[in-house]
């Protein structure tokens, strides 16, 4: 009887293929199997530290970090003028997680190792860090203001914890970094309206009348009754948040968006705003959604997503990457193939800073992950790996600079 004999695929074995694939020696075969590998969890501290040894090992450019990091994957698909079909889309998605992982561990190496003084001077003298990164931003915090019936102002960054004040016979309760609304037996029928108001640069979590949870992202005003009186629950917002809603199917919850309005009954969903945005995007995570204007209406279920363009035409994705959508709230920074501005524009809302673009190329497109906790410059440091242009900040501005320059 003959013995089948199988390859013991160890760490050992996929080091040595994690390897290969750095220095682009992968055969197609080998390219799927670390791919499939890559996929997975456990893959990531395996990787950490092949990619220490790789980086500790060869010469700290810019340019060798990001070969290094890239292989082909990143060269293909990480900044693309154009995302060619060089793969299956369902392929194609699988690698764009798996560059982007590989993004985010290079950017924590490197700024854990950091640069070797014979390097540094090399960089420096070639790119001009020190003349064009005159200073450094910190990444947003919690912080808000909430403004009251009356039109007085709470800063609720600097404000105690404990019962701020009574709107509507509700208690306004600060604990931590959250905002309460607690109903009492004294709840009278004249709806008093409050507004909470996060800055550039910050976020907070507000706990409604009702019981319902909303985060909200950077430069976003919510306005909402103090209690909910009367047969629905209504509220207003411009910027983005997501919300958890608390069930009743008595009171209708719904969330009107300049020109629209998400009715839901007890739902979980995100809420994409911004003006300076192409469309208003609301992404269902879990229950049902309507979205409405005032000549169209669309039913999401969940990872779907509706696009109200400027037209007033409601757009339907029917696979929305959830992931990448609610990044902001799991405390990262997302480019699911996004351009140059939309990149820029997240940057601008969380770290409070304005963009001036010199002369820069538009097509490039982004796609990756990085941690919201990073310092501004570490961001841009990360983005300039791949090499298509550089940056410079100047007090509360990011300089947008071309590759020449």
């Amino acid at each position: 009887m003959l013995a089948t004999i199988y390859m013991i695929k160890d760490d050992q074995y996929y080091k040595a293929l994690l390897t290969r694939y750095l220095d682009n020696e992968c055969t197609p075969e080998e390219l799927s199997e670390i791919m499939n590998y890559l996929s997975k969890e456990e893959s990531d501290t395996l990787l950490q530290s092949v990619l220490r040894d790789n980086i500790a090992e060869g010469p700290l450019s810019s340019e060798s970090i990001a070969e290094k990091a890239s292989g082909r994957i990143l060269n293909e698909l990480m900044v693309t003028v154009e995302v060619a079909p060089v793969v299956p889309f369902y392929k194609r998605t699988k690698y764009y997680k798996v560059a982007a992982a590989m993004i985010a561990i290079v950017v924590s190496i490197l700024y854990t190792i950091g640069f070797r003084q014979k390097e540094q001077t090399k960089i420096v003298a070639q790119t001009g860090y020190c003349n064009r990164f005159k200073n450094d931003v910190a990444p947003g915090s919690n912080k808000a203001t909430l403004i009251l019936g009356d039109g007085s102002a709470i800063d609720l960054d600097n404000a105690n914890n404990g019962t701020l004040t009574k709107q509507g016979g509700v208690e306004v309760v600060k604990s931590g970094d959250k905002l309460s609304y607690k109903t009492s037996n004294s709840i009278t029928d004249e709806i008093v309206y409050n507004t909470i108001v996060t800055p550039r640069g910050g976020q907070y979590q507000l706990q409604l009348p009702d019981g319902t949870k909303v985060w909200l992202n950077a430069a976003t005003k919510l306005k909402f009754p103090a209690a909910f009186v009367g047969k629905e629950r209504h509220v207003e917002i411009e910027g983005e948040a997501y919300f958890e809603v608390a069930q009743n199917i008595s009171k209708p919850f719904t969330v009107g968006v300049h020109n629209g309005e998400v009715q839901v009954l007890g739902t979980n969903f995100n809420i994409m705003a911004y003006r300076e945005e192409a469309a208003i995007n609301t992404t269902l995570l879990q229950g049902s959604v309507k979205f409405r204007t005032a000549t169209d209406s669309s039913m999401l279920r969940p990872g779907q997503q509706s696009q109200l363009c400027n037209d007033g035409k409601i757009k339907i994705n029917k696979s929305a990457d959830v992931d990448a959508v609610m990044a902001w709230k799991n405390g990262a920074i997302n480019f699911c193939n996004a351009d140059l501005k939309t990149v820029m524009r997240q940057l601008s809302r969380w770290y409070d800073v304005d963009i001036d673009y010199q002369n820069t190329s538009f097509n490039l497109h982004f796609v990756g992950e990085l941690p919201r906790s990073l310092s501004l410059i570490e961001v841009l440091k990360a983005l300039e790996l791949t090499g298509n242009l550089h940056f410079g900040i100047e007090g509360k501005k990011i300089v947008v600079l071309p590759e020449s320059k």
